[in-house]
């Protein structure tokens, strides 16, 4: 069986046109209209996530680790039934179980999404969610506005899946910017070619996947004293993927 090339990042981090990428690579990503939302092209795999992220990321016994094991294998058997081929998915939330995937399929290659940590906090459906605090403390939580807890929340998910991305995968690892793939998509789009093997002369047919949406910066939109708070609490973490 081949080892699959998975997509993940944070939830509107522009994950889509990678997968989008990939398909158009021959890369096999699972059943027509089994995605969540159609589309999103997401694997619809939300109740494993919503039943095993928390307990996995605060740890999981042995019997625990089995079943959740049995659980994912059954789901992406059903789902992805053509292993003899190249194959992947997409799952936002893919990232937060990077080291459980990662021994599932010891061979899988993951490419990493980011996307700007300001626009994920402010302007993003999904910074209310409860789904996302599982790298926040509950003290954290008491004192933090929603903002606040996704931009903490996104410096330390990302930052955790680019330490275990570069030292256990190496170059089967790749960290993209949506913003660098919007910007300069012939750069950025050659590099998940060299990851998958593909050939270069696809890069006439790709380039058009990539549109450059209109939501990026979003985040300067917003009430200053507001976008002050998030910067002064992310510093950090912007710094160090390249964005402050």
């Amino acid at each position: 069986m081949m080892s699959p090339v998975i997509v993940g990042g944070n939830g509107h981090s522009g994950t889509r046109v990678f997968a989008e990428i990939l398909i158009e690579c021959g890369i096999h990503m699972g059943l027509p209209g089994l995605s969540y939302a159609r589309s999103s092209k997401d694997l619809n795999i939300r109740g494993l996530m919503s039943t095993w992220m928390k307990p996995y990321l605060l740890g999981l016994s042995d019997a625990q680790t089995v079943k959740m094991r049995r659980q994912f294998e059954r789901r992406l058997r059903l789902l992805i039934p053509f292993r003899s081929r190249p194959w992947g998915f997409k799952n936002p939330r893919a990232m937060f179980l990077l080291p459980f995937y990662h021994n599932l399929f010891p061979s899988m290659k993951f490419i990493h999404v980011i996307r700007d940590g300001r626009d994920i906090c402010l302007g993003n459906p999904f910074v209310s969610s409860p789904t996302y605090w599982s790298y926040v403390s509950e003290d954290e939580m008491q004192r933090l506005t929603p903002e606040e807890a996704m931009m903490r929340f996104w410096g330390e998910a990302n930052r955790r899946t680019k330490a275990y991305g570069e030292s256990r995968l190496g170059s089967a690892y790749l960290r993209i910017r949506f913003e660098d793939i919007c910007d300069n998509p012939e750069t950025e789009i050659r590099k998940i070619l060299t990851l998958i093997d593909a050939p270069v002369r696809r890069l006439p047919q790709l380039v058009p996947l990539v549109k450059k949406p209109s939501s990026i910066g979003r985040w300067k939109h917003h009430e200053p004293r507001l976008v002050s708070k998030i910067i002064s609490l992310g510093n950090e973490y912007l710094s160090e993927f390249g964005y402050q």
